[in-house]
């Protein structure tokens, strides 16, 4: 129906005025709560800046991290440090109603200091694939982007599908060492999103089994494991000398068969939409004959 002009600012008076409570759940299980939408964010890693944006917030970032390049118009917003070092005053500065946070990789005891000031603070540790949809769906709650964020969504299940349609169950398993550190060596257990993007592609994390979310296994391990593949978690050279190091032992399933590959970090390391184009790249990878 046409609203004529004159009762159209009344309009959108009453509907600002009908929002109430928006509540959500957020991935530490906390209730995050605001009496309208927020519409001055600060976001506290590359990852969370990238979902923000894909549930249709991206007017309304005021503050980022180092490292928040995608999409390109975050690369121009105002930085408040790094995800390990927070500039609180910056912070301050930007007047934020919303904050988003990564839970295991911004330092607690800042974290804690900003809830303590005041700030709503919403955690995000996407887990599983579901959890990414999800995360967008509450971030579009929280922004009355719901619109935008349910599409986005959408096409991250549907796309999700496809990639299993095509890869899971499709060829036969192979043991894999995801690489996502250098000095010292790290990887991630099957907490982790990264190996359940490896399982999905058939493979197997060699760590799988490991307690906590990333461990740093000594040389040693990794070479009784013996993996068939080892994918490094960078991209050119950089990534091509991660995998040299590994030549060293050329009785390694891996090296003799010349199964070292390197795979875009963003597109791990980052839980957002874009990590179904890793997973698309691992299972190329993890499915070579």
């Amino acid at each position: 129906m046409f609203i004529k002009k004159s009762v159209a600012p009344f309009l959108i008076l009453f509907s600002g005025l009908c929002h109430g409570d928006i509540k959500v759940t957020d991935d530490s299980n906390s209730i995050i709560s605001l009496q309208q939408p927020a519409t001055r964010i600060v976001s506290l890693s590359p990852g969370t800046t990238e979902l923000i944006f894909a549930a249709g917030g991206g007017e309304y970032v005021k503050g980022v991290v180092s490292y928040s390049d995608y999409p390109p118009a975050a690369k121009s917003l105002p930085q408040v440090g790094s995800y390990n070092a927070i500039d609180l005053e910056k912070i301050l500065s930007l007047n934020p109603d919303l904050i988003v946070a990564w839970e295991s990789g911004n330092p607690p005891m800042q974290i804690s200091k900003l809830k303590k000031m005041g700030f709503t603070v919403f955690m995000s540790e996407p887990r599983d694939f579901a959890d990414i949809p999800k995360t967008l769906r509450s971030l579009g709650k929280l922004m009355h982007t719901e619109i935008v964020a349910d599409t986005n969504a959408h096409q991250f299940e549907s796309k999700l599908k496809s990639i299993e349609e095509k890869f899971t169950g499709k060829f036969k398993t192979k043991s894999v060492f995801i690489q996502i550190w250098n000095e010292p060596v790290m990887s991630v257990s099957g907490k982790h999103l990264i190996s359940k993007i490896i399982e999905k592609c058939n493979g197997e994390n060699i760590f799988k089994d490991y307690p906590q979310l990333t461990l740093s296994p000594n040389i040693e391990t990794i070479i009784v494991k013996n993996p068939d593949i080892i994918i490094a978690s960078r991209k050119g050279k950089i990534g091509k000398k991660w995998l040299k190091r590994w030549k060293k032992w050329p009785f390694l399933t891996a090296v003799k068969n010349g199964h070292l590959f390197t795979a875009n970090p963003d597109n791990l390391v980052r839980h957002t939409p874009r990590v179904l184009q890793g997973m698309e790249q691992v299972c190329l990878l993890v499915n070579k004959p």
